[in-house]
């Protein structure tokens, strides 16, 4: 993956993959106390594992703003939430990863992405749209979510990782 046109190739269909996910799931009905699933994360900790921390930040980024742009929902309130939550994810998973490379794995590093992704959007929620402690009483259950979620999503982006290397491998 040394060539620059094909890694920018390889980036451009995960963001493209990505925004597709965040989209699809944008149109699926929310669950209990507004939780998503949050898939479109598994190709941003795939991308932060196969390209690194820019690329990834890139990725997840962009399918927050393109994906709220094709859903009508840039600049309200899920927007705001989704960036929120984004942001405090990535920059987690790729602290856990620089850090803790040996410790943890794709699973472990997404748990701490997606209890990263809920406590930020808990606290943007808290700091401009609800104002109200009560909000927090909805950590324990957000938390116990997020580990569900992190492992589902750790582990298929572990399949994917070794896919898209396998692919690649394949192809060079």
């Amino acid at each position: 993956m040394t060539d620059p046109v094909q890694r920018l190739a390889r980036v451009a269909l995960l963001l493209a993959l990505a925004t597709v996910i965040h989209t699809a799931e944008a149109m699926l009905p929310v669950t209990a106390v507004w939780f998503r699933f949050g898939f479109a994360n598994i190709i941003g900790l795939a991308t932060l594992y196969l390209f690194g921390f820019k690329d990834a930040l890139i990725v997840t980024l962009g399918r927050i703003f393109l994906g709220s742009l094709i859903s009508g929902l840039f600049g309200s309130p899920a927007f705001i939430l989704s960036l929120s939550g984004g942001i405090c994810s990535i920059l987690a998973m790729g602290l856990a990863l620089r850090i803790g490379r040996r410790i943890f794995s794709e699973i472990g590093i997404s748990v701490v992405g997606a209890v990263m992704h809920n406590l930020g959007q808990l606290s943007v929620a808290y700091l401009i749209l609800i104002r109200n402690e009560a909000i927090f009483l909805l950590v324990p259950l957000m938390l116990l979510m997020s580990v569900g979620t992190g492992i589902i999503n750790g582990l298929a982006a572990r399949f994917l990782i070794e896919r898209f290397r396998r692919v690649a491998e394949e192809h060079t």
